[in-house]
């Protein structure tokens, strides 16, 4: 089979295409033909070496962190699926290895995807619909009568946020240029800041929870807008201590090194949210079975829209990432492996 390989960390030079066995399945995996797969910012980060202290990597290794697909192979304890099962899921963090023809996975990360969606836009589904949800009903709480604002809102986690949030009834406002105002506003966005012309804090609107998903230098000015006794919940900057200790197996030593670091790094944030009487918080997102089959229970159901930006054949896998990184798609760019 073909699959992308990194052959260490760095930029695009460090991603080939290259030939590998075809994966056996282990007694509780299956193996999946993919049809599709969603590309992340996460897979920038990840193959540039962000992580690399807390999951060292093995060379050559493939990426990706999510797909649709085909069963094809099933081990012998695996009971929840079958051969020829049109599935969708979140790879381990730890293991990745989306970005192939097919896929070793643990069957308890994957289950049928929607009914109601193609493969290509299924795949934009698992990492950016669950970092989503887990973000709204989870880490922030949303509730009817919420003020809640979310940064970046025309990327895909803050699509699915916003809708996710306009649900529970709350005020959802977001963040995006003005090109995206009438989409945003179709998904459930009261309010839509156009962050060209128009700070996040240059009113005097305070809210009482605060999705960050942009990151940077926006992290610090939105410690001006959120309310007293409110929260903040970033994806995009410095994990807090605790965030990601459990998402990689670490030896005592280099967890405690770990932790010692996310402290420091994120001690000025800490701080600034202890003196506003918030609380502030890194979701690091978990694969989780369950929340797909929410996710694709609400999609089936007209609950929830997907969007994707652009399709690319496996072969234009550099022009996709290349897309990614240009920080200008509206939704998620995906790779498709077959017609």
């Amino acid at each position: 089979m073909l699959a992308y390989e990194l052959t260490g960390f760095g930029g695009p030079e460090v991603l080939r295409l290259s030939s590998r066995p075809e994966p056996l399945p282990g007694p509780h995996e299956v193996v999946v033909a993919t049809r599709a797969i969603g590309l992340n910012p996460v897979d920038l980060l990840q193959r540039s070496g962000k992580f690399r202290f807390a999951n060292p990597a093995r060379f050559p290794l493939v990426p990706g962190n999510e797909f649709t697909g085909v069963v094809v192979a099933a081990g012998t304890d695996v009971t929840s699926l079958s051969v020829g099962d049109a599935v969708f899921a979140r790879t381990d963090k730890a293991r990745l290895g989306a970005l192939a023809e097919q896929v070793a996975i643990e069957a308890e990360l994957v289950v049928p995807m929607p009914r109601s969606l193609d493969f290509v836009t299924a795949a934009a589904v698992p990492l950016a619909g669950t970092t989503a949800l887990q973000a709204i009903r989870d880490a922030l709480d949303v509730r009817q009568e919420d003020r809640l604002l979310v940064t970046g809102g025309s990327s895909t986690v803050g699509m699915f946020a916003i809708q996710l949030a306009a649900r529970t009834g709350a005020s959802v406002t977001t963040t995006a240029s003005a090109g995206s105002t009438s989409l945003l506003r179709e998904l459930g966005a009261d309010d839509v800041i156009n962050y060209h012309t128009q700070a996040v804090d240059s009113g005097r609107d305070r809210f009482d929870k605060v999705l960050d998903l942009v990151g940077g230098t926006s992290a610090a000015a939105l410690s001006n807008v959120v309310a007293r006794r409110g929260r903040l919940v970033t994806v995009s900057a410095t994990p807090t201590p605790g965030s990601i200790r459990h998402d990689y197996t670490m030896a005592p030593w280099r967890a405690a090194l770990l932790e010692a670091g996310l402290w420091l790094a994120t001690l000025g944030l800490r701080r600034r949210a202890r003196r506003g009487g918030y609380t502030y918080q890194f979701l690091s997102m978990r694969p989780s079975a369950d929340d797909l089959r929410e996710l694709a229970s609400l999609i089936d159901h007209g609950a929830l829209r997907v969007k994707v930006d652009s399709i690319y054949d496996f072969d234009q896998v550099a022009d996709a990432f290349a897309r990614v990184e240009s920080r200008r798609a509206k939704g998620k760019v995906v790779v498709r492996t077959t017609e």
